[in-house]
């Protein structure tokens, strides 16, 4: 039903992206991995891959682009919709099912989340990035880790050559193509932010986002809290 496209080049986030996938509770599920990182093992990572089901990996050379990789994986799945993973954020388990179900109740092209939780590891604190974003069609804004569309799509748009600012062409392209974008609420997914230099490919800087971010709580674990 629905294939999981990754991308990284980090080898700290191998099991969150492996969790990830293991823990969403959609039967029919696949995930193709992309390595952009010529550091990195491949044969470690498809040996993790083996213990779980319906997982490839991949490695492409480090000059190759997000995009360039994401349009690769694409090109690898399998199912007709395609969900577009990072690999150091988290989903809930129920994560996948609530975006395939908002596209089929909404008839749209591409769903994701303009709302999103977003959490500050260093402080631990929740809050909720672009807040009453939620459940309406909009024109852009989706975060580029909660995108989940079409396969036939990719037949005329493309992810861009580029290693920022993808998501945001990609979705550009899909408005002039007369696509329906849609927000869905922000449940079951976390944007998880840290403070260490160069960990992000999205460049914003932390202050930045909580200028436009409501604070939820302090927390150690937000887990049962991003379930409503």
């Amino acid at each position: 039903m629905v294939s999981i496209i990754c991308c990284t080049m980090r080898e700290q986030f191998m099991e969150n992206v492996f969790r990830n996938y293991e823990n969403q509770l959609m039967a029919e599920k696949e995930m193709i991995i992309v390595l952009n990182n010529d550091q990195l093992q491949l044969d470690k990572w498809k040996a993790r891959a083996r213990t779980f089901k319906n997982i490839s990996v991949c490695q492409l050379p480090e000059e190759t682009t997000l995009g360039e990789c994401l349009n690769a994986a694409i090109q690898k799945a399998s199912y007709p919709y395609i969900a577009k993973f990072d690999d150091d954020d988290y989903y809930a388990p129920h994560y996948l099912q609530h975006a395939f179900i908002t596209m089929q109740e909404t008839k749209a092209d591409v769903v994701g989340k303009r709302s999103v939780y977003m959490y500050f590891e260093d402080e631990k604190l929740l809050t909720i990035n672009s807040p009453k974003r939620e459940k309406m069609f909009v024109r852009q804004g989706l975060k580029g880790a909660t995108l989940l569309f079409n396969k036939e799509i990719c037949e005329n748009i493309q992810f861009p050559a580029l290693n920022l600012g993808e998501d945001t062409v990609f979705l550009r392209q899909c408005v002039k193509n007369n696509l329906k974008l849609y927000s869905a609420d922000k449940r079951n997914y976390v944007c998880i932010r840290t403070f260490r230099s160069g960990h992000h490919t999205w460049n914003v800087n932390n202050a930045a986002l909580k200028r436009k971010s409501s604070i939820v709580c302090y927390t150690e674990d937000f887990k049962s809290l991003i379930l409503e």
